[in-house]
């Protein structure tokens, strides 16, 4: 049975995560049942991807898979520090800034507060296709595909590609038998 949780939480890994875990996108979003909290622990730590627990949800919980490094650099861009100081974010530290999203995020659960966008920054989107999300209220886009865009849809879809091609590269290894921590060094 262990071995088959393993190889269920790999396939989930790559379906959801492969572009960061291959080094294509800072960060992705995962949802995992509780009781498989040990094996992302195991599969995520020789792989070089940190996580972060967002939320506690009923039967499933909200991870963030990030690597630090290229987290650090998204959060140093002047224009992407104006954009979080105009959400409320006093302290652009990664710690601070998750631990932010974190309690926003339980807010919004608890109908206490509106979704925290900012999200989409460290997941990668881009600024202006954050900005445009929330001035548009998620309509009049230009183009939609992991996120809605309202910038450079060329740009966009080259990395919705990049995405597709990463989680094809990653299901393949899988099923030949090779596991996450092995691929993402």
């Amino acid at each position: 049975m262990p071995e088959e949780r393993n190889r269920k939480i790999s396939i989930q890994l790559a379906s959801q995560c492969a572009p960061t875990f291959l080094r294509v996108k800072p960060s992705s979003l995962m949802m995992l049942c509780p009781e498989d909290t040990e094996v992302l622990e195991v599969q995520t730590r020789k792989a070089g991807v940190s996580r972060c627990l967002l939320y506690r949800g009923n039967q499933r919980d909200m991870w963030l898979l990030y690597r630090k490094e290229e987290l650090n650099e998204i959060l140093k861009k002047e224009e992407v520090r104006r954009f979080f100081q105009a959400m409320g974010y006093t302290s652009f530290s990664l710690p601070a800034v998750l631990n932010n999203v974190r309690v926003r995020l339980l807010e919004h659960r608890e109908n206490e507060g509106e979704y925290p966008h900012e999200l989409g920054i460290l997941l990668g989107y881009p600024l202006e296709d954050v900005q445009g999300f929330i001035r548009n209220k998620g309509k009049n886009y230009l183009y939609s595909g992991y996120w809605k865009v309202y910038g450079d849809v060329e740009k966009a879809i080259q990395l919705f590609q990049s995405y597709d091609r990463a989680r094809k590269q990653m299901l393949a290894v899988l099923l030949k038998e090779q596991n996450v921590r092995r691929i993402s060094a």
